[in-house]
């Protein structure tokens, strides 16, 4: 009796090593699927956000220059003015929160495709429907009277220029990208979002008159400063 009982349990135990390992294959499945569904995916590359301008630090200010405000224009369809805004200047800095909304009527064609001078740039856009608004001059006022200009730069406006970056802003009512030349520009990495965006014109290191400006949206961003870039006020 005592063979047979042992006898049973091995072949109970025997029959159950198949039972077990199956249970084992069948966890590091589940845990290999678990692992694969809580993978995170790489976050998406973050995109600049350019609807508010916080502009400090200026440069080149004389201890008798003062200003109490900025005023920008944004210019649209056959390069009207269709908004001028005005934020004042605080605690040494100046805040613009852009309007981010704007009716098609009023915005501009992106080229000059076909020879037509309404539209904005000299390049050629990847899609001709796009339309654009700009913001202008940067000029400051003390009360209703303009004294100056500041303007976003890695110039500090001495010296030469050659190689250095001038800063503008742009909307785009959808994302598009720009090629091509012409007499004196050359559009590289040129390539907007939908929404507000920084573009740079950066001269030519040549300076045998022959070279290009180059105009792109890959903007030397740590090195730019904002600076006085003229003054109206003399005495």
């Amino acid at each position: 009796m005592y063979k047979n009982k042992t006898t049973a349990a091995i072949c109970s135990n025997f029959l159950l090593y198949p039972v077990i390992f199956l249970l084992m294959i069948f966890s590091l499945l589940m845990a290999g699927c678990s692992d694969d569904e809580n993978e995170e995916e790489p976050p998406a590359p973050d995109t600049p956000d350019y609807s508010t301008i916080i502009v400090k630090d200026i440069r080149n200010i004389p201890d008798n220059f003062i200003f109490d405000r900025v005023e920008v224009k944004v210019t649209g369809a056959d390069w009207q003015v269709i908004e001028t805004l005005s934020f004042p200047y605080e605690n040494g800095q100046i805040i613009m929160d852009l309007p981010t909304v704007f009716s098609p009527e009023v915005l501009q064609k992106v080229d000059r495709r076909g020879g037509d001078m309404a539209g904005y740039w000299t390049g050629t856009s990847n899609d001709g429907d796009a339309l654009v608004a700009t913001l202008g001059d940067f000029f400051v006022f003390k009360g209703d009277k303009r004294v100056g200009r500041i303007a976003l730069s890695n110039w500090t406006g001495k010296g030469s220029s050659a190689g250095k970056a001038m800063i503008g802003y742009q909307f785009a009512d959808r994302p598009f990208s720009l090629t091509g030349s012409d007499k004196s520009y050359n559009y590289s990495d040129c390539s907007f979002v939908s929404g507000w965006n920084m573009f740079a014109n950066i001269n030519p290191v040549s300076e045998n008159g022959t070279a290009k400006v180059l105009r792109t949206t890959v903007v030397p961003e740590a090195t730019l400063f904002w600076r006085l870039a003229e003054s109206y006020v003399y005495e």
